[in-house]
């Protein structure tokens, strides 16, 4: 039997409790995404001031998504940042998703502001670029694929200095950095691997009176197995081979 591997599951926030009666919370959309892995997960509620385990102890973290802003700084964010560089220095793999990739941007001195362009919502398309074709997160995903989104916050492109390791790996019509990779083992995707359509039509549903033309939104949701494949290429290839 396959030994299973250490894997830390950084939850930094909770879905609209509509959404969580609905379909659950962030564990649970996370963890349909390996339950047939050789992984044994631990959950950390991040979204509270106390210290998370050492990243020493996993082959790779996973930080989530938050109703939470960067643009509206709390003493766990800063925790949240300081695990990512322990992670980096350590050597241990780490996936950011939505805010989580935010909080990477952030911990190599990108800037995170609200998207001139506005809400990012339901399923868009997300498009690879040259980097991103040469990086395993992307190994089986052509140059445009669809993805769940849900945002209004991004990294700031032109403050992510290359010089401190960081690389934009895929962007959308609305986001210069959909996805992004720092050094060798930290990965960052702005969009939702683990919305399918019936979640993303929930968050559209709870929150109807912020989104623009939710009606049309939720039309446009549904599954992006594509998303789930890079997800998926972060497990194998950095969690279950680091």
């Amino acid at each position: 039997m396959t030994p299973k591997r250490p894997l830390l599951l950084y939850v930094l926030g909770e879905p609209p409790d509509e959404v969580a009666r609905a379909h659950g919370r962030f564990e649970d959309w996370f963890g349909a995404l390996w339950r047939e892995d050789p992984v044994e997960v631990t959950v950390f509620d991040g979204a509270r001031p106390a210290p998370p385990p050492s990243p020493e102890e996993f082959a790779g973290a996973v930080l989530t998504g938050s109703p939470a802003s960067l643009t509206a700084p709390e003493h766990w964010m800063e925790i949240a940042v300081e695990f990512v560089r322990h992670a980096a220095f350590a050597g241990t793999p780490v996936l950011g998703v939505c805010f989580g990739h935010q909080l990477i941007g952030a911990a190599y001195g990108g800037s995170v502001v609200v998207n001139p362009k506005g809400w990012e919502v339901s399923t868009r398309q997300v498009h690879v670029n040259d980097a991103g074709r040469g990086d395993p997160l992307f190994e089986g995903v052509g140059d445009c694929f669809e993805a769940n989104l849900s945002h209004a916050d991004v990294i700031q492109a032109d403050t992510m200095a290359p010089a401190n390791g960081l690389r934009i790996l895929a962007h959308s019509d609305a986001t210069e950095a959909q996805a992004l990779a720092a050094g060798d083992a930290i990965r960052g995707v702005q969009f939702h691997p683990e919305l399918n359509g019936a979640i993303a039509r929930g968050y559209i549903e709870a929150r109807r009176d912020v989104f623009p033309e939710p009606d049309d939104l939720a039309a446009r949701a549904r599954d992006t197995p594509d998303a789930v494949r890079v997800f998926r290429n972060f497990i194998r290839h950095w969690v279950l081979r680091s």
